[in-house]
């Protein structure tokens, strides 16, 4: 029973908050699960934006070590040495960070670009009212989405392709229906989301 991209979203989302809130050591050992499954369902994406993010990574984990007070690690180089605390809090982030990177490589992979910008135009929708522009959202996601899986370009590419003058095109999406399915996961994400939040 295939869901509207709308509600496959909002399912993601909804995993994609559970992992975060999870704590050391419950989060320890989620994120390599997720990441194997990422692995699994495209290996090539998930090393490319694992890649991306692996100075990032490593900062994370030497700042979180050597800053956060606690037990050294070198006992005779205090002043040098990481601490246990950090070590365990930069482990922490650092499988945030990797767990969230791995669903962001599962939801592309399972979910077309042109589904997942419909996805975001119909949730987009929802907040109007209060003056936001889903076609706006939409395009900005289609262009970020189109930057991710595109080659890698150094700074000066990117400044001569800012300078130079913008093209023109169209962004096309699809109608699909909303169904009765879809409204029951949308629902049962956000009282999931309101059970957990209230215990």
């Amino acid at each position: 029973m295939a869901l509207h991209p709308a509600a496959m979203l909002t399912l993601w989302a909804g995993v994609a908050v559970f992992v975060q809130a999870l704590q050391a050591p419950a989060l320890w050992l989620a994120a390599p699960v997720v990441l194997v499954i990422a692995l699994w369902v495209d290996r090539v994406r998930t090393i490319k934006l694992i890649r991306r993010i692996r100075i990032l990574l490593a900062v994370i984990a030497l700042m979180f070590a050597f800053a956060t007070p606690g037990t050294a690690v070198l006992v005779d180089w205090t002043s040098w040495s990481p601490t246990y605390d950090g070590l365990a809090l930069g482990a922490t982030h650092a499988a945030r960070l990797l767990a969230m990177v791995s669903l962001v490589s599962i939801l592309l992979a399972k979910m077309p670009v042109p589904r997942l910008v419909l996805a975001l135009h119909v949730l987009a929708s929802a907040f109007r009212p209060v003056g936001v522009c889903p076609e706006r959202a939409a395009v900005r996601l289609s262009l970020v989405l189109a930057e991710l899986d595109g080659p890698r370009m150094r700074w000066r590419d990117w400044l001569e392709m800012v300078e130079a003058p913008a093209a023109q095109g169209a962004l096309t999406l699809d109608v699909l229906p909303w169904r009765a399915q879809d409204a029951c996961a949308v629902a049962a994400v956000f009282l999931l989301g309101a059970f957990g939040w209230w215990l």
